[in-house]
Parts: structure tokens; sequence; C-alpha cells
């Protein structure tokens, strides 16, 4: 049982031969049918385990998302997935960034004093409560996060700086009281009435003042408030005196290394400070040590985060933001583990989908992942995904402006379809937006389909195969609900498009090499799935006369990456321009009695290997 990466314990397997990761390797052999079974907090970390090693853990039988458990605070504590609600209308109550994140831009300088600053005052929040009559045990332990690099230099940098900001924070003074009242009236004050209106609460700060010399006294306790975690072994922490079952109290600032991605659990974690720009996914991920167990305090988590770090440097810098960065894996994971589940009922009595099959389903969403060794291949390939009802959303566009200007000209027939007056599509429970709407023959669109260039084509692929076979049966698919949403800011981009238009220009990044984030609005999600018969829910009058059998919806995103170059008569070169889209299948595609998923092994002869020799192949 571990939330360590399976990738960082391939990389101290050699180290650790004797631990954790050879008790199942060691029991394997004693017994003539040995059982095992692994949990892990790392949804993709079993692919990162090399199956191509016999003597290794990775899963022969089977693998399966377990759901949320109650109580945890996870992505969709942290991150506005998919809300609806205008940016402007956002509040503490219905928006969880508003409430939990705090940015960190080049104009708002550091925030390390404010971060340190929410720390004491959550700190003495919890001290408040404890007195209230609110169960102390959660808050035994409560501890701040800050890591902004790997280098043990640079911790040591981090950990003499707080040490000196904490000693001249003036946390008994009149000024610092100052600024914690101020702190605490702007933010903590109206984020727990927000949403922990159930938990006894200071109606003033003068009431709350007491508790915060007691935080204050409990950190700095030792006269030293910070503790660098960068060690390897557990010795290392054992002369920390960090260690969360023995100690009664743990209330420090940690300062991180890298044995924070090597599954270190930070106990009573309440503030993080996170400004680590790295380019690997499952690193971030595991960096995200924000996620876990808070009770009596979710309303107390902050988490201060770069939104404009510098990656690289000299003409490869690049400037990024770790928000978005992690929201981008954060929904691959989402839609993973959806993907599991949409798979779990078997057909036929057999699993739709083995353990070996996983890699190139994670290949879907991390397109770079590849077995450990060079010489080595995954078996399994992913040749058909059925989705018939939910909403697909391809992000592997082309970076080079050709293959932009040729993808653009395939969709010069859809555009042309599609109706110069705008109509108003609202479904129940979802805002309403205006948009062009046409329709178009299933061949038609298969036709552009089949012409578009992408990045990583093995993303697209499957999914083309699904509507290539949908339109090989009469009966099934006849035809696409096109729409294309318009914006109504008054800071909206519209232009035309080949000659078609106008267009409203969406502005949207890729956040995982050339793979964008999410391309959607969540608003156009509901019309869409309405019209494919794929939601009960009642549209307004255009969408329910668009509502057909056997019909599919497509919704275009005309996507720019920068400021767009607008041309004197309106238009947009198709080189700068991503056409971005989405697709519901119609439930007519569905067929029970079909896997929803179809993979080739791509070495016949050893179906059941996860892993192959790219030598065997290329003989």
């Amino acid at each position: 049982m571990s939330d360590t990466p399976a990738d960082v314990l391939l990389e101290i397997h050699t180290h650790a031969l004797a631990g954790m990761l050879n008790v199942p390797r060691h029991f394997g052999g004693c017994f003539r049918e040995p059982q095992y079974v692994g949990y892990t907090a790392t949804p993709f970390a079993n692919v990162f385990i090399d199956p191509g090693d016999d003597e290794d853990i990775f899963p022969s039988d089977f693998l399966i998302s377990l759901p949320r458990p109650s109580g945890y605070m996870g992505v969709q504590d942290f991150h506005d997935l998919d809300l609806a609600i205008p940016r402007d209308e956002r509040t503490y109550a219905n928006s969880q960034e508003k409430a939990h994140i705090r940015d960190i831009y080049e104009s708002t300088e550091d925030r390390l004093q404010e971060a340190m600053d929410a720390f004491v005052l959550s700190g003495a929040l919890k001290l408040y409560r404890a007195d209230h009559g609110v169960d102390d045990g959660p808050f035994r332990h409560h501890t701040m996060l800050a890591h902004q690099s790997v280098r043990k230099d640079d911790h040591a940098d981090l950990a003499l700086q707080i040490n000196s900001m904490w000693h001249q924070a003036g946390y008994s003074s009149a000024a610092g009281h100052e600024r914690l009242a101020a702190l605490w009236a702007s933010d903590f004050a109206p984020v727990s009435e927000a949403r922990a209106s159930d938990l006894p609460a200071p109606a003033s700060y003068e009431e709350l003042r007491p508790y915060v010399n007691a935080a204050r006294q409990r950190i700095g306790s030792g006269g030293q408030p910070v503790i660098v975690v960068n060690g390897d072994s557990d010795r290392y922490f054992d002369q920390l005196n960090l260690d969360f079952d023995r100690t009664p109290h743990v209330w420090k600032i940690l300062v991180g290394g890298t044995k924070l991605s090597r599954g270190f659990t930070v106990e009573g974690l309440t503030i993080t400070y996170y400004r680590r720009t790295t380019q690997q996914a499952d690193t971030l991920m595991q960096m995200g040590r924000w996620f876990g167990f808070r009770p009596g305090y979710r309303d107390l988590v902050r988490l201060y985060i770069g939104r404009e770090e510098t990656l690289g440097s000299g003409r490869n810098a690049k400037t990024v933001d770790l928000y978005e960065a992690f929201e981008a894996i954060c929904r691959d994971e989402e839609l993973f583990r959806e993907e599991l589940a949409r798979y779990a009922p078997l057909v036929d009595g057999r699993p739709q989908v083995t353990p070996a099959q996983i890699p190139p389903l994670v290949g879907q969403h991390l397109p770079w992942v590849k077995p450990s060794a060079r010489n080595k291949m995954f078996n399994a390939e992913l040749v058909e995904v059925r989705s018939p009802g939910v909403w697909e959303e391809p992000t592997a566009y082309p970076e080079d402006p050709d293959a932009l200007r040729h993808n653009t000209e395939c969709w010069a027939p859809v555009l042309g379809a599609l109706s110069h007056a705008p109509v108003s599509l609202h479904v129940d429970g979802s805002p309403q937006y205006d948009a062009r709407v046409g329709t178009v023959s299933h061949r038609d669109l298969l036709t552009v389909l089949c012409d578009l260039r992408w990045s990583a084509p093995e993303q697209f692929s499957p999914h083309l195969e699904f509507l290539l076979d949908a339109g090989r049966e009469p009966g099934r698919i006849d035809d696409w609900f096109v729409i294309a949403p318009m914006q109504t800011s008054a800071r909206r981009n519209e232009a035309r498009i080949l000659g078609h238009g106008p267009f409203s220009l969406a502005r949207r990044r890729r956040r995982r090499g050339s793979l964008f984030g999410a391309i959607r609005d969540p608003k156009h999600v509901a019309a869409a799935k309405r019209v494919a018969g794929a939601t009960s829910l009642t549209g307004n009058a255009t969408v329910e006369q668009n509502v057909r059998p056997r019909r599919g919806a497509l919704v275009i995103y005309p996507v720019v990456e920068s400021e767009p170059r607008i041309a004197s008569d309106g238009s947009v070169d198709p080189r700068d321009l991503v056409m971005g889209f989405a697709f519901v299948a119609p439930s007519s595609t569905a067929q029970g009695d079909r896997p929803l998923v179809r993979f080739r092994a791509i070495d016949s002869t050893r179906a059941e290997a996860a892993i192959i020799d790219r030598d065997d192949m290329r003989s």
C-alpha cells in the first residue's frame, strides 16, 4: 500500500530492495499462487512501473478506480472545474478557487509574509475552535509547506529567509496584530462564514488575539519555526524529531525537498506556498501535497501558488502558470478515473480492459509516457474508443503554422453551413448562450475529421475509428448539429474565417507540451448533450426542435493562443488559428454487446505481454 509514485519507486529500487517494494516480490516467490493487491493515490502510477520486469509488481489481473472518500479535499476543492458561473459572479461560497487559492504574480510580490501570517491565523483559529467544543484531534499537528526548488542549497536559503522573517514579523507587537487583524477581516472571517458557518468563530480579532499568541508560541517553540525536509532516510527525520505519530504536536513551517515527492505525508497541512516549476506531470502531481483530509479546518486551507513562474533560462525561458498546469494534470486524472469507471462493467463475463492495456489509455492523456527501457515498447495499441453520449474533447492540435492552416481549410465546408444570425441555446439548470448553428451530414463530417493533422495522432485516432464504424452501418447516425458559440462580453474577439463568420475566438493555452488544457466552456456542454440524446433535461425551443434520434452534436471552438492579428477586412490568418472542437455522439451509436474500448496486440503471438522488444518487431 503506497502513495509513492511508481517512477520514484523505480528510482530508489536499488537503494531500497529490502524495503517496501521487495515485500510483495519476496512473498511472491514463497507461494505457488501468490496474490497481491496494491493501493496508490496516484492514478497514473502503475504505468510507470516497468511491466516488462518479471519480478516487478505490475498488476496482472485488474485495476480499479476507487470512489472518492468522504471528507477528502481533492481537485474539486481547489479548482472550479466546469463551473458555469461567470468569474465576476463567483464568491467565497460558490468558488473553490476564490476560497482557497491565493495567487502569486509579479505585481503581488512574493506574498511569503502573508502566507506566514495565514499560518499563524489558521493555527489560532484551530485553537479557538478546540477551546469552544470542536474535537481537537485533527488540530494536533499544524503545518505550513514552502516549496520552490529541489536544490538543497535553495532549501537552506529559503529556510534562513523564513526564519529571519519570522523573528522580524512582530507577532507580539501592535504592528503585527494590526497586520493579522486585516488579514482575518479580509480573508479568513468571510471565507469561514461562507464555508464553515456551523463551526464556532470569533466575533472580532480581539477575541481571537489570545489564541494568536498561543499559536505563535507553539510554532516558534525551540526558537526554530522552520524545518527543512530534504533527507531521504528515516534516520534523518528521527534526528529532526519530525515523527507525526510519536511527537505530540508538530507546529512548524516545512521547507520542502525531494522527499515530498517520495510519499512523505505532511500531517495537519493547512497553508502551502508553492512556486516550484517542473515539466514532469507526475512530479507536479506528487508535489500537490495540499490534497488530503482536513476535518474541522477545510475552510482554513490556503494555497499560495505562482501564476507567473519562469521555467528554463535564456532563449528557452518561458512563463508558467503553476495553478493552471496543475489543473490540467488533475483534469487528466479525473478523466482517466471516469474512463476506468466507464470500462469497469464486464462484457460477456470478461473485463473490457486489463492492466496490460492501461498504458495506451494513459497515453490518451499523457502521450509522452513510455516504457523505462528505450529498447522496449508497450504491446497494447488502443484501436477504438466508443463514447455514445459522452462529451469528447481532443486537445492534441498541431503547432506548425502550415498544419494549422490546413486544418482550418478542412473546416471550411462546416463553417459555411452555419447560420449567419446567432440563436439562443438553453437547457434547464445551465446558463443561456448565443451560437451560430447548422447541420452537416455524418459523411461530410468524416471527410473533415479524416483529413485533420495532430501533434499526437494516437490521441484522436481511436475516436475517429468509432465514428467511422458508426457510419458503416445504417440506422446508427445520420447527421450532426453544429454549434459555434458566440461570446457576448465587451472584451470578446471576433473575426471572419476563410470568408465565413464572424466567429468568436476563444483564448486558450497549451498546458502540457503540445496539449491544450480544457477547450470547452462548461455552459456549452448541456445543450450538446441534449441534442445528442445524452440527457433528459429539457432545452428551449431551438434546442428541442433540433433533437433527433440519430443526430450527434459538434461544438466548434476557433482558438487563438495570443492576441489575434485581425486584418483590415476583419479576417484572422488561418496559420494563427487552432480549430478546436468537441463532440457528443448520439445514443443510437451504442451497442450493448460490444466493449467500449478495443485494443490490438502489436505482437499478436504474445497478446498477454504488456511490454515487448522493439528489436523483435523490426525483425
